[in-house]
């Protein structure tokens, strides 16, 4: 299954990244799920959840504050004020 790069970069330098195989962004109009060969976007984020998938089937859910998701190349980059990582 092809991957994208996730990563997440908050006001405070905190960073966090991953290769995956899927991202469900909380969008400011609605749940957003991102794959392989997505089209360019720029967006709104809103305060929840953002649940990533990888190949081997691990599923990582972030807390995260309201922010801007960007998506290009089989790249997303979250800009944010703050998040919450749950490896769970």
């Amino acid at each position: 299954m092809d991957k994208i790069h996730l990563l997440l970069a908050t006001s405070g330098g905190e960073t966090w990244e991953k290769q995956v195989c899927a991202v469900t962004l909380p969008g400011a109009l609605g749940s957003l799920g991102v794959l392989a060969g997505h089209a360019p976007m720029l967006c709104a984020l809103n305060e929840g959840e953002l649940v990533c998938h990888t190949e081997a089937g691990e599923i990582t859910r972030i807390r995260i504050s309201e922010g801007i998701a960007n998506v290009a190349n089989d790249e997303v980059t979250l800009l944010l004020s703050h998040m919450s990582v749950d490896n769970g």
